[in-house]
């Protein structure tokens, strides 16, 4: 049933809330896959609130900054309020991820056995644990605590319903400069390259379909095509991204390995990663020809 689009985006705000709170008990006990559920959920909130503010919603007060951080911005200079607050939080959400990932794939391969194995898992984790350790960190800091009050306080009011209605005019406008910028990235015939721009294609995506996603309810004919066909892009590509960082991160490696045997398995490793982006690549046709084919709102 179609909602207005100010209780579909309180809604959406509200469950992503609920699930980033919900998944940091688990990941300060170091549960598989929770890291990578509240940095979905934290990027969700980030775009929509930056959607909101881009629409016309008054800037949120700014969430407390880190030690020697000028208030109003993040630690990293940019613009400060509950998106650059999300901003920084998933960047260390982000490090930990990346490792959890790579260990994963090392696991699921099966040349990756034995001594090999235990010698790739235990490099990831020389590299792991700092990440963790700080990400540990910043979730018992008093960063991270005024920036969940913050969210807490904001998911709980009301949506302004002028910024939210203006959601489906904002997903058909970003539209055909992603459909383009994919055409450009796919395109690029340096591989490592095109990994690089195919990422930032994927990193153009995600607050469209974030934003899409949250209002969806209000526009169901408008943008339930475009989202199915936005949602197969962006896990398409972020295969290819994880695939492309396994392989990144392993392939120094292969000058350290202590033996023949880790050698070869690394390499073995390293191959398949890369057959894994060209089997992505190969369909990447197909999803353009689906993504130029829509023209939402039209």
């Amino acid at each position: 049933m179609r909602v207005e689009a100010a209780a579909a985006v309180g809604a959406y705000v509200q469950r992503e809330r609920d699930r980033l709170v919900s998944r940091e008990p688990l990941v300060r006990r170091d549960r598989p896959g929770a890291v990578k559920v509240m940095r979905t959920a934290s990027r969700r909130l980030r775009s929509v609130w930056h959607a909101l503010e881009q629409a016309g919603t008054p800037a949120a007060p700014a969430a407390a900054p880190a030690a020697g951080t000028p208030a109003g911005t993040a630690a990293d200079g940019q613009p400060g309020g509950l998106p650059g607050e999300f901003t920084w939080l998933n960047e260390h959400l982000g490090r930990v991820r990346h490792f959890d990932e790579t260990a994963h794939r090392v696991a699921a391969h099966a040349p990756m056995s034995g001594r090999a194995a235990r010698w790739t898992l235990q490099r990831l984790e020389e590299s792991r644990g700092p990440a963790r350790r700080e990400l540990l960190a910043v979730l018992d800091g008093s960063r991270y605590r005024a920036l969940v009050a913050e969210l807490d306080s904001r998911a709980d009011g009301p949506v302004p319903p002028g910024p939210a209605g203006g959601f489906g005019d904002w997903f058909c406008a970003a539209w055909p400069a992603l459909v383009e910028g994919f055409a450009a990235a796919a395109a690029i015939e340096d591989p490592e390259t095109r990994a690089d721009e195919l990422h930032e294609v994927r990193k153009a995506a995600k607050p469209v379909l974030d934003t899409g996603r949250s209002v969806a309810r209000a526009h169901p004919g408008l943008l339930r095509g475009p989202l199915r066909v936005l949602g197969a892009l962006h896990d398409a590509l972020g295969e290819h991204q994880d695939s492309t960082v396994c392989r990144r991160t392993i392939a120094p490696w292969l000058d350290e390995a202590p033996d023949a045997e880790v050698r070869d398995a690394l390499r073995k490793l390293t191959k398949h990663e890369h057959a894994a982006t060209a089997a992505v690549e190969a369909r990447l046709a197909v999803l353009h020809r689906e993504l130029a084919g829509l023209s939402p709102g039209r």
